[in-house]
């Protein structure tokens, strides 16, 4: 354990949250001390192979993945605690391919027992339900779909697991003021309760958040769209059942506006209500704030604990890599909350780069294959970012056509079940499908359907546990036979990088989903990156095979051109 790391022993903090100077209870987070790191002061201090700024959720996954690998990082985050400005739940849904990514990290499980599984929902026109719906209907997953927890717990988790992790040194309190790039060295000015420093990377991650500051010391704009949506955002302690998500559209108490609540951890509930021809002032003042949660909940014993409120907003950088800078998670992406695809796409973010700058760091790769981070995560955000606008304008529609439509829908939906899939308030974060990466290798045609080349491979039971157990962060080929698997010695390398193998047969696939997800009846070869992505497949089930792809898929991005943007 680094010195850093040692701080993560310390004491906790009350922070309030204070609505037109009335305090709430407010959370009590995890404070971690400042120490002098060991370079300070020093005219020539050595290049860390990486430097991270920020520690929310993309940073603190990608410390911990990078970690994972043996990569040595630096984590540099400006405040003294998880749970960024403090006080309240901000992001509490995590994905199905979210938490595979968390488990491979050692934070699911405690997650799962401290958060509130969910798999279904509810969505109501008035006070009348329209539709309640479920949102995994396989069966024998590891994973839900949904477990809910707010964001500052899965920080601490996170950042207890890499203080476990040699490679890997977090500094509190150590706010970036200044970048300069200078061939393959970045040097970052940093401001400390005990002076300036400076810290010097051969790469540099920024996951500064919304409103990224290493944009402006690098003399970026983006520009932001801000949507007509402005939401009171409250946390409150409440004794009552679980609810599954519930979503109120037209709620006739809020002028016709939306709402949604959601559970979190035990007895900690989630509500949220636009405020669109509503005051904002009023609408978050403690008074006001408790008449519209008793409407709500139907009772009034019960704390509030956080209030705020927010306006939506959607932010995409051009480029995510700018030299030897490159931004993940909402300093490269901002968007609504709807289908949960903030947070979710900054660990997935996370995920993608890790390997990648391992690979380039352990000179397995050269440093084209950064430009398929940018071309996938990139085409990540437009998706995510229009799947949010999308929903939006169902919630609140910005012109008389597209209200009319969806008035029209929820009239159908009460009568016809074609129209509740066309009820859209907010579609599920799911992982995305590289469709534009020289990663993916194109099958040999003899596949009617399974998991394409780009797709996240699907887990679930298996005869000793789960798929993606056997998963260790590398290439993997998964070979499905209807007998033994290949037999003789297995390559333990392809193209310079490790390759790992997987035999799933018919008694091994307890269940059957295997073979009928993947299609691979008669026998099938699968390869996935070090990202659980599928590189390519083949009917050829040999460990010749599996190496062809891995070594294809790695030369398609090595040809890539420095500045390639997905169309």
């Amino acid at each position: 354990m680094t010195v850093a790391s040692r701080s993560l022993r310390g004491k906790r903090r009350k922070i309030t949250n204070v609505a037109n100077d009335a305090p709430v209870t407010g959370y009590e987070l995890a404070e971690y001390a400042f120490h002098r790191p060991p370079e300070f002061a020093d005219p020539d201090p050595p290049v860390h192979p990486v430097a991270i700024v920020g520690g929310g959720l993309s940073g603190l996954a990608l410390a911990g993945l990078l970690g994972l690998r043996g990569v040595p990082v630096v984590l540099l985050d400006q405040d003294a605690s998880s749970g960024a400005w403090g006080t309240a739940s901000r992001g509490i849904a995590y994905s199905k391919r979210t938490l595979e990514i968390l488990d491979r990290l050692g934070v699911a499980e405690r997650i799962r027992a401290l958060g509130r599984t969910w798999n279904e929902g509810r969505i109501f026109d008035g006070e009348e339900l329209i539709e309640h719906f479920v949102i995994q209907p396989e069966a024998n997953q590891k994973w839900p779909a949904f477990i809910n927890l707010q964001q500052f717990h899965t920080e601490e988790y996170l950042a207890e697991r890499i203080s476990q992790l040699e490679s890997v040194e977090l500094r509190w309190q150590s706010k970036v003021v200044g970048v300069e790039q200078d061939g393959d060295v970045v040097t970052l000015a940093v401001s400390t309760p005990i002076g300036e420093y400076r810290v010097r990377a051969s790469w540099v991650v920024a996951c500064d958040g919304a409103n990224s500051e290493m944009q402006v010391h690098l003399g970026l704009h983006t520009p932001l769209h801000y949507f007509d949506d402005m939401w009171a955002i409250t946390d409150l302690k409440v004794d009552m059942p679980d609810v599954q998500r519930t979503f109120w559209l037209n709620y006739p108490y809020l002028d016709q506006g939306a709402a949604i609540m959601h559970c979190m951890s035990p007895g900690m509930v989630r509500v949220d209500w636009q405020i669109i021809h509503l005051d904002p002032d009023e609408e978050v003042k403690p008074a006001r704030v408790r008449e519209r949660l008793a409407s709500f909940l139907g009772r009034e014993d019960f704390e509030v604990v956080s209030i705020g409120r927010f306006q939506f907003k959607t932010r995409l950088m051009e480029r995510f890599v700018h030299g030897r800078v490159i931004f993940a998670g909402d300093a490269a992406h901002e968007l609504p909350p709807y289908g949960a695809r903030g947070g979710n796409g900054g660990i997935q973010d996370a995920e993608n780069l890790a390997w990648k700058l391992e690979a380039v760091l352990r000179r397995r790769a050269g440093e084209r294959i950064v430009e398929t981070y940018e071309l996938e995560r990139h085409q990540a955000a437009v998706e995510n970012i229009a799947a949010a606008a999308q929903s939006s304008e169902f919630i609140w529609p910005s012109t008389h056509g597209a209200r009319l439509f969806r008035d029209a829908v929820l009239r159908l939906a009460r009568r016809h079940q074609f129209a509740k899939a066309l009820v859209n308030t907010g579609r599920s974060s799911k992982a995305i499908h590289y469709l534009s990466t020289p990663l993916s290798v194109g099958d040999d045609g003899a596949f009617l359907g399974g998991i394409a080349p780009g797709e996240a491979a699907f887990s679930c039971a298996v005869a000793d546990g789960y798929l993606l157990d056997r998963w260790d962060g590398r290439f993997t080929a998964v070979y499905f036979v209807e007998g033994d698997g290949p037999a003789g010695p297995l390559p333990t390398e392809a193209a310079g990088f490790p390759l790992d193998h997987v035999v799933v047969s018919r008694s091994t696939d307890v269940t059957g989903d295997l073979f009928r997800r993947y299609d691979a009846g008669g026998g099938a070869l699968y390869v996935l990156r070090p990202d659980v992505h599928v590189a390519g497949r083949s009917r050829t089930v040999t460990p010749e095979a599996a190496v062809a792809i891995v070594e294809r898929s790695l030369a398609q991005a090595h040809a890539l051109p420095e500045t390639a943007t997905v169309t």
